[in-house]
């Protein structure tokens, strides 16, 4: 049927939704909506926009208010004066206190005795509807749906109220609604007087709808010639709680098209639907927020309110996307390891600015004066949710370093240099880089205490355990500025150490090139370099651990293989299902798991949140052979490092450059090949450091998310959030501050974030480079069957491919598969164990997964631009490490 709206007399005589004939309320306790001239002092707000919708011949459905005066009785009869001025004249609770200042107010508008004459007056208010239809029962304060602070989501609503005493009961808590602790919040923000508030309250017939929704008449995301439309089959409540994700259209304000995602359903009444909003919109004078519903084939609207949003915001905008500095070029190159992937805002405003300060702390030291660029951070932005680092501030610090380069900054980040003339310049005479050279040994040297003692004080705080739920809130704030110090000392500790290990693997690099070219010296680096102890490396200490439980216990107990061959989400239950004989392996597991913290960022989700991915790690070591342990792959790396440097010290001797350098310079004693061994060595210190730092913050960012979670717990249990998952979308002030019980942020500003978020988490990456906001990036076709990267881990390997979107798709990974994928983070370090080979798309031969490929001894090839694309599952490819190639490989038929 086709959908189209109804008329003003229809809508008076709607079967299931009218008012039965008969004596009106009292007139003093509620008015009909009507058309009548009703306005907000009287009715509230919500109530006065809907008499005004009737007036002018809207479907509104038939609603009688509950007046002002109606409240005003009730609190004077019942003497609830006293409390109400307490409340005016009182700060705002911490969130501990909210719950129960919340459950006081109800109370004592729950409990207080209601007089009989205004009782009467809403019982019959509901009769006269709940004889054919439930009724939604919805506030109208007297201060809301204003031009500038629309109080949307503050107050309550109940739906589908069916007998007389629930009316009664959401009448009252609507009235109590007036003086919540974030209502209250809400108005001081907004210098909203106290004085002579008052709540009424609408009953309002039940749309039984097919469709509902909201509709914005300019789109406050975007573009204001469009409308903007969200839709959910069903009641609208879904929808404005954020429980489920709408449908999301655009129509055009002056052609009304229709624009919406590709193979999207879409509702046949959209183009009505927009024509009627662009009527409310000249009606009431402002670009308007609609409530609607369709039921039956007919259009109705519930409620409409001023559009508040001030600000356009891009649909994967949540507001926390930072503005790139004018001129400047970013990169996501170097970054993604550290904050990977889109980034929710409690995630970004929590570590963004500890990384940044690292960044300013270690330019401080080296004597580099911070470059301006004007930004909210000098050396990071966000964009599209993801994070990148701004390029250009990187080179302006390393060229102002004595003997720095830009070009180095760049190399590092991207594997070539992007400025003409920049290759090989030097930025200062000897003295000045020699000063610079002490300055830069005594930071190593720091870097190396520092990184000690801040891996030491993690394990403290893991020892201690704090029970989070026993602090009050001022406590739980203070432990938790306590864990956030350390964390920025942590975070100083990684870049430092992070730079130290780029500057000494680089100078490595320098040398070897000038005796065996500057082709072969990277991969020379690569062999020479000793990879760091798995136990200290993030990632690696996990893969170490789940391997020793399964060799002491899996391998050992022929049960515990077989409940595990079945699905990993279920794995746990079936070894419980063992009973008590079970339970020390289980307990095992978990405690393994606790001390590794959090996956791949600081305060993100833990190891112990996915544990079915955790058991699908274990038991995918029974497809591994006794030589593919950890433990094994070190020794066998091990004893490649020295066989690779015997094959260097031959390779020089047979060099007559070599041996003639020694003759002029009268060495006695060869001390090229002990510098070299020292360099090679000192790469190596730095990047175990670099690891170290890494792994003990992620270790530290377990306790981070535990203070999260228990926080959101907190909230929660308040009102203050719907859904603990919802912390996430708040920023890291918005939820100290909420805690402390200041202003709350709305359901529905937590659910346009949650939403936009959504949207990021679905696009594209970030190109490489990119000046401004970002456009897509163009990959370059697959030229032939060969794709060329960077030679991270020596070997050749072939097999078929895997390509990996997302973590949780790699559970069944097959021993041998080549795992294919944008980028990785420590939380893929297990599925390293099982790959036969690695091809990313980012990443370089310093990169947390080069470092792992080297130490596993995994053929990898990075920085392959494009392989997601160029590359399907079941390919068959060969991976080359060393010379940094992927190609697809041709599959023999037999005749």
């Amino acid at each position: 049927m086709a959908s189209r709206s109804i008329t003003r007399r229809e809508a008076e005589h709607l079967p299931p939704l009218g008012v039965p004939a008969g004596s009106p309320p009292a007139r003093a306790f509620s008015r009909r909506i009507d058309g009548s001239g009703a306005n907000s002092s009287e009715v509230g707000g919500k109530a006065a926009s809907l008499d005004r919708l009737v007036s002018h011949g809207f479907p509104v459905p038939p609603a009688v208010a509950l007046t002002a005066e109606a409240y005003r009785t009730f609190v004077h009869r019942a003497g609830l004066e006293p409390l109400l001025a307490e409340l005016r004249e009182a700060g705002l609770p911490s969130a501990d206190a909210i719950e129960a200042e919340t459950l006081r107010v109800d109370r004592a508008f729950l409990e207080d005795t209601m007089p009989e004459a205004l009782e009467e007056a809403i019982r019959g208010t509901a009769r006269e509807f709940l004889s054919t239809t439930p009724v939604a029962v919805r506030s109208s304060a007297t201060a809301e749906d204003l031009a500038a602070a629309s109080f949307a989501g503050q107050y309550r609503t109940f739906l589908d109220v069916r007998t007389e005493d629930e009316v009664l009961d959401a009448v009252r808590r609507c009235w109590a609604s007036l003086w919540g602790p974030s209502v209250r919040a809400y108005r001081r923000r907004e210098g909203i007087p106290e004085d002579d508030l008052a709540m009424a309250v609408i009953v309002q017939a039940m749309a039984p709808a097919d469709w509902a929704g909201v509709l914005f008449t300019r789109d406050p995301e975007g573009e204001p010639d469009t409308i903007r439309v969200e839709a959910v089959r069903g009641l609208g409540e879904a929808l404005v709680s954020g429980r489920v994700t709408p449908l999301d259209f655009r129509v055009e304000r002056a052609a009304l098209a229709v624009r919406g995602a590709p193979g999207q359903e879409r509702p046949e009444f959209l183009e009505e639907l927009a024509r009627l909003g662009l009527r409310i919109e000249r009606r009431m004078g402002s670009p308007q927020d609609i409530e609607w519903a369709q039921a039956g084939g007919r259009i109705l609207i519930l409620q409409t309110r001023p559009i508040t949003v001030q600000q356009p915001l891009r649909a994967d905008d949540d507001a926390f996307d930072t503005e790139p500095a004018p001129g400047a070029v970013y990169t996501p190159a170097g970054v993604q390891e550290m904050l990977p992937r889109v980034l929710p805002p409690l995630l970004w405003t929590i570590n963004a600015p500890m990384l940044d300060e690292g960044f300013r702390r270690l330019f401080a030291e080296l004597g580099i004066r911070p470059p301006r660029n004007g930004g909210q951070y000098m050396a990071l932005g966000r964009f599209r949710g993801r994070a990148a680092l701004n390029l250009s501030v990187l080179r302006e610090a390393a060229a102002s370093m004595p003997g720095g380069s830009g070009a180095e900054v760049e190399r590092q980040y991207l594997g070539r240099v992007l400025t003409e003339g920049e290759e090989g310049k030097p930025s200062a005479g000897r003295l000045r880089r020699g000063l610079a050279g002490l300055r830069a040994l005594r930071t190593r040297k720091r870097v190396e205490d520092e990184v000690e003692l801040f891996a030491q004080a993690v394990d403290g705080i893991l020892v201690l355990r704090v029970d989070l739920r026993k602090l009050p809130v001022e406590r739980l704030l203070g432990y938790r500025a306590r864990v956030r110090d350390l964390a920025r000392r942590g975070y100083g500790a990684e870049v430092a150490a992070a730079a130290g290990a780029a500057a000494a693997y680089r100078a490595l690099e320098m040398a070897l090139a000038r005796w065996v070219g500057a082709e072969e010296a990277p991969l020379w680096a690569q062999r020479i370099t000793a990879p760091p102890r798995p136990s200290a490396q993030a990632g690696c200490n996990c893969a170490v651990s789940l391997w020793d439980l399964y060799a002491e216990r899996v391998s050992t107990g022929p049960a515990y293989g077989a409940l595990m061959a079945g699905p990993s989400e279920g794995a746990e239950e079936r070894i419980r299902a063992l009973g008590e004989e079970a339970e020390p392996f289980l307990d095992a597991v978990h405690d393994a798991i606790r001390h590794f913290g959090s996956m791949a960022l600081y305060g993100g989700p833990t190891w112990d949140e996915d544990m079915a991915f955790v058991w699908g790690c274990i038991a995918r070591c029974g497809g591994l052979g006794r030589d593919a342990s950890p433990d094994e792959r070190l020794t066998a790396t091990s004893s490649a490092r020295e066989v690779a440097l015997g094959e260097l010290r031959a390779r020089l001797r047979r060099s007559w450059r070599w041996r003639i350098t020694r003759v002029l310079t009268g060495q006695i004693v060869d001390v090229r090949g002990r510098l070299l061994r020292k360099m090679a060595a000192d790469a190596s210190r730095f990047l175990a450091l670099r690891e170290r730092a890494k792994a003990a913050l992620l270790v530290l960012g377990g306790e981070e998310r535990r203070i999260v979670l228990e926080a959101a717990r907190r909230l929660e249990a308040s009102g203050l959030l719907a859904d603990r998952d919802d912390v996430l979308v708040l920023s890291d002030g918005e939820l100290e501050e909420m805690l402390l019980g200041g202003e709350p942020v709305s359901a529905e500003e937590l659910a346009r974030r949650g939403n936009a978020l959504a949207r990021a988490e679905a696009g594209e990456p970030l190109p490489e480079t990119f000046q401004g906001l970002p456009g897509i990036e163009a990959l370059p076709p697959m030229v032939g069957d060969v794709l060329r990267g960077w030679a991270a881990s020596p070997g050749t390997v072939r097999g078929p491919a895997r390509v990996l979107r997302a973590l949780a798709e790699g559970r069944d990974l097959v021993p041998g598969e080549i795992l294919v994928a944008r980028s990785t983070d420590p939380s893929w370090t297990p599925l390293f164990l099982v790959a036969g080979g690695i091809v990313l798309e980012e990443g370089g031969p310093l990169s947390h997964a080069a470092i792992v490929a080297r130490e596993f001894g995994v053929p990898a090839v990075l920085n392959v631009k494009g392989a997601t694309r160029a590359i399907v599952d079941g390919d068959l490819i060969e991976v080359d490490g060393t010379a940094g190639t992927v190609t697809r490989a041709r599959v023999e038929v037999a005749a």
